[in-house]
């Protein structure tokens, strides 16, 4: 039997090759270990043992030894256009299994093991493509290696099945088997060929660990606060969160007003969590799910400030880890580490795609404590699969998963949103409605129509004021009329994210109570995103109520103030985007009715209510769930390319390089002979614009290209220092999302 090997060692004799035998045996132990976290061990080793049983065939052996320049039996049977495919053969054999009745749904392994190198695909096709006819072609090669021809198979997956989602509950299942298969046929292969790397992934720390580092750090960080109001309740926020944590794992909200210390409480939240429920469910990881780039880096160092580095790893895409950190560059692989850091992009969209690299990770998802900041920010059109992978997580994966939020979205089921989630006896704070009161820093106050000049004028008048807009133009237009005062400060979009960085930072330094100077400025909405800033007046253009809300967050932020102000007003042009007429539509018709109280829960959920209501028709825009129907999967046949057509933002947007430091045309330079380019790429984002295809027109005399699909900027007089880049955006656009 040792004469079938799995894999080779470059310029190594055949006693060095790992053997097939090996090679099944650790796949499917590991594939198995991971299958059990949501008790499907059995599948995860069937899948593992059989995976790479092709390989026995004579050809494939044939094409390992021709590689290597070896002689031996085998040799006569080298096909130099034989395609390489020893994934088929294990699908194939599962395939004729499950056509005994009791084994139907063994058919689910075949897509686990027929795309194990090449991604989920869909089942058949209109034309001759898919598993279907993989399985189906008598061409395939015989195969010689010994293996079990009828192994002891499992009937059912291990949950029961939800009459109207047992579509979308199987294409789930199948995804977390093919991420076990893929994480254990990786991690056996990098043990025999690169045994270095799996030195690095070995880490020591875990959740309970990080339990007394937190709480060390934490106290430490107690004792320096300065007494205040907003912090005794924001130690009352903490106390709800430990309380709740006693109770069973499942689905959580937790609704605390912006200013309100909902980071840390929710941190503290996951380690009490996991700590009170270690002998029972074993929580490995707790995973923060960020909605915007723009303050997952700030979010992040918080974490590491408590928890320490080694413990929490990034995963987006403004993140490159250094050269020589191994560790950190394989854990974002399969996301093994006690903390991670992700966005909405990363999480959502690795549930929907096929691809072995984005699904690579989900099994370690399972038996997590995950936590959604901002979870209003989920697009409404694709609210609806984003849901129901909550729910399938939450009901059958061991998740327990916190909905972290000012402004709590309306997505409990109800009479009119049948879809929704269970969210009865899921808050975590005790009295939602007393927090908003006893946090109540702000008035707010609808101004009605506005132009331009009037709202300068009043932002002339005011010695730290922040004025937030809705799209690009809007900001640059307003901005334009203040510019040449003291401290006048510009933020969008159309500036890079280290120099939006830097502003920030003169920012916060003008508003430090111990030497407050003037502080005028004008931002579009990402500074709604989470960003600590603290104005005793804020002035808002009339948006959605989650975003007053947020708005709201960065006036009077730490209670300095008895209250501070927010003004709301209509802008002279309102934005034509469908997104912001709907949102703002849905707000203003609650001005009178929740006059001086528009960030309390009530008028919060009365918002989203009457959002959702009017898009209800538009909260699948992929058509996921139709795709995943009962009645489309009826004898398991799936459709997982298509599914992957799932996005959860859709950017048709070109990125533009602003090179005008001196690292970054560095960086550009370099670009045009390093041979692997993504650590350069991942660098050159921090210095990158979005702009619409239309301005990306506009500036093409202006641009270099020094490698395929990565434009740079030529003219360093096109980019302001104040404002960023300088193009014009198409009419009724200009939003930064």
């Amino acid at each position: 039997m040792n004469r079938y090997y799995a894999h080779s060692l470059e310029n190594q004799p055949l006693d060095n090759w790992q053997s097939l035998e090996e090679h099944l045996i650790n796949t499917a132990k590991l594939a198995q270990s991971f299958a059990e976290q949501f008790n499907a061990g059995r599948w995860g080793e069937l899948a593992g043992r059989f995976h790479d049983l092709g390989k026995g065939s004579r050809e494939f052996q044939a094409y390992l030894r021709n590689e290597n320049s070896i002689e031996d039996e085998f040799a006569a049977y080298y096909e130099p256009r034989w395609q390489r495919d020893h994934a088929t053969f294990a699908a194939k054999h599962i395939y004729k299994l499950s056509q005994q009745p009791e084994a139907k749904l063994v058919k689910l392994l075949a897509y686990c093991l027929a795309g194990h190198h090449g991604g989920l695909q869909n089942w058949s096709n209109d034309k001759k493509s898919g598993i279907r006819y993989r399985v189906e072609d008598k061409k395939l090669k015989e195969v010689l290696f010994p293996f079990e021809q009828h192994p002891d198979i499992p009937s059912a997956p291990p949950f029961q099945f939800d009459q109207t989602l047992c579509g979308f509950q199987l294409q789930f299942f199948v995804r977390m088997l093919f991420s076990c298969l893929i994480d254990a046929d990786r991690l056996d292969t990098e043990q025999f060929c690169s045994p270095e790397k799996t030195e690095h992934r070995e880490h020591t720390i875990n959740l309970e660990q990080l339990y007394s580092v937190f709480w060390e750090n934490f106290n430490a960080l107690r004792k320096t606060a300065k007494a205040s109001k907003v912090n005794d309740i924001r130690e009352k926020i903490l106390s709800d969160c430990l309380a709740a944590a006693k109770r069973k794992s499942g689905l959580f909200t937790l609704t605390v007003p912006t200013g309100g210390g909902k980071t840390l409480a929710s941190l503290a939240f996951a380690l009490e969590h996991a700590k009170l429920h270690a002998h029972e469910k074993g929580f490995r990881r707790i995973i923060y799910v960020i909605p915007f780039t723009s303050i997952i880096e700030q979010n992040a160092k918080v974490f590491r400030d408590m928890l320490g580095d080694e413990a929490v790893l990034e995963h987006h895409s403004n993140f490159t880890p250094h050269k020589e950190d191994w560790k950190t560059k394989l854990a974002t692989e399969n996301w093994d580490a006690p903390v991670v850091v992700t966005t909405n992009v990363q999480f959502f969209d690795s549930f929907f795609a096929n691809k072995t690299s984005k699904c690579r990770k989900l099994h370690n998802i399972a038996n997590s404590v995950v936590i959604f900041d901002e979870v209003q920010a989920i697009p409404v059109e694709k609210l609806q699969p984003c849901i129901e992978v909550l729910r399938e997580l939450t009901t059958n994966y061991g998740v327990s998963a916190v909905l972290c939020t000012a402004t709590q979205p309306a997505i409990g089921k109800s009479a009119s949103f049948k879809k929704g989630l269970e969210l009865e006896q899921t808050e975590i704070i005790r009295d939602v409605p007393s927090l908003f009161h006893e946090l109540r820093r702000t008035k707010q106050t609808w101004l009605g129509p506005c132009d331009q000049e009037e709202i300068a004028d009043r932002l002339r008048k005011e010695e730290q004021v922040l004025c937030i807009v809705s799209t690009r133009d809007q900001a640059l237009q307003l901005f334009a009329e203040i510019k040449d005062m003291d401290g006048a400060f510009h933020l969008s979009a159309l500036m890079y994210p280290k120099h939006r960085s830097r502003v920030l930072k003169k920012i916060r330094e003008r508003l430090h109570p111990d030497n407050p100077q003037p502080c005028r400025v004008i931002s579009t909405q990402l500074i709604e995103a989470g960003v600590d800033v603290d104005f005793p007046l804020v002035f808002r253009s009339l948006a959605g109520m989650d975003s007053i809300a947020q708005a709201a967050g960065r006036c009077n932020r730490e209670g300095r103030r008895d209250l501070g102000e927010v003004f709301i007003y209509k802008p002279e042009t309102m934005p034509s985007h469908s997104y912001f007429r709907q949102t703002a539509q849905s707000a203003k018709r609650l001005f009178d009715r929740f006059a001086g109280r528009l960030i309390e829960p009530e008028c919060i959920r009365s918002y989203f209510e009457d959002y959702f209501w009017v898009n209800k028709d538009r909260m699948d825009e992929d058509r996921i769930l139709e795709k995943c129907s009962p009645g489309t999967v009826v004898n398991g046949d799936f459709v997982f390319e298509d599914i992957a057509e799932f996005q959860m933002i859709e950017n048709a947007n070109q990125a533009v390089v602003i090179a005008i430091e001196e690292d970054v045309v560095e960086l550009v330079r370099q670009l045009e002979y390093v041979e692997s380019p993504s650590k350069i790429l991942r660098k050159l984002q921090q210095y990158s614009v979005q702009i619409y295809p239309n301005q990306f027109n506009e500036l093409k005399g202006w641009q270099e290209e020094p490698y395929p699909g990565v434009f740079v900027l030529k003219n360093k007089q096109l980019y302001d220092q104040k404002t960023g880049l300088e193009c014009q955006s198409p009419e009724g656009q200009g939003f930064i999302i």
